[in-house]
C-alpha cells in the first residue's frame, strides 16, 4: 500500500477510475438539483412571507387607526357633555341666598365648618354677574378637600381663585380661606 502525502493527490488518483468519475459526477448533479429544487420553493415562499408580513403590518395600522378613532369619539362626546353641563351652569340664576344655602349643604356634606363668609357684587361680563365671595373653613384636610371638589357640583359655575392653607387654633384642624367667584346669569339677559 502506498503512502500519499496529501488529499488532493489521494483525490486525484482515486479519479483514476471511472466509477469514481461517475459517481463524483452524480453527487455533483444532485447537489445542484436540491439546490435548484430548494430555491424553486424558497423563493416564492419568501415572497409569500414578505406579502403576508406586509398584510399583518397594514391590519395593524387599521386597528390602531380604529382604536385611536374610538377613543377621539369617547373624548369627544366627555367634552360635550362637559360643555352642556357647564352651558346650563352659567345660564342658572341663582340668587345669593341659592348660593349661601348650597354651599351650607356642601359644608355639612363634606362634614367642614363655615366659620366666615363674605360676599360682594361684581361688575357685569358679557351678561354675567359675579359674585365673589370668601368662606373660612376649618376640618380635616380631606373633608376640606373634599369640599373643594365638591364645588363642581354645584348648580352654578363657581372658580376657586386662590385659597389660603393655615393650622386652627386649639384643635388639630386646619383652616383655609378660599376666594371664590360665582359667575351668574342676569336676570332679564338673553346672551
Amino acid at each position: 500500500m502506498m503512502r500519499f502525502a496529501t488529499a488532493k493527490e489521494e483525490l486525484l488518483f482515486s479519479l483514476r477510475y471511472p466509477l469514481v468519475r461517475r459517481s463524483l459526477a452524480a453527487l455533483m448533479a444532485s447537489i445542484i438539483l436540491l439546490a435548484g429544487v430548494s430555491m424553486f420553493y424558497w423563493w416564492p415562499a419568501r415572497g409569500m412571507e414578505a406579502s403576508l408580513n406586509e398584510e399583518i403590518a397594514g391590519k395593524r395600522r387599521e386597528i390602531a387607526d380604529a382604536e385611536f378613532t374610538a377613543q377621539l369619539v369617547r373624548v369627544s362626546r366627555h367634552a360635550m357633555s362637559q360643555v352642556a353641563q357647564m352651558e346650563r351652569k352659567l345660564d342658572a340664576a341663582v340668587t345669593q341666598a341659592a348660593l349661601v344655602q348650597n354651599l351650607g349643604l356642601l359644608a355639612q356634606e363634606s362634614n367642614v365648618k363655615i366659620v366666615s363668609e363674605s360676599y360682594e357684587e361684581g361688575q357685569p361680563e358679557a351678561g354675567y354677574l359675579p359674585l365673589v365671595h370668601g368662606v373660612t373653613l376649618q376640618g380635616a384636610y380631606p373633608d376640606i378637600r373634599n369640599f373643594i371638589t365638591g364645588l363642581q357640583g354645584l348648580p352654578t359655575f363657581t372658580v376657586v381663585k386662590g385659597a389660603v392653607f393655615g393650622l386652627a387654633s386649639g384643635s388639630g384642624d386646619i383652616r383655609v380661606q378660599l376666594n371664590m367667584v360665582t359667575y351668574r346669569k342676569m336676570i332679564g339677559s338673553n346672551t
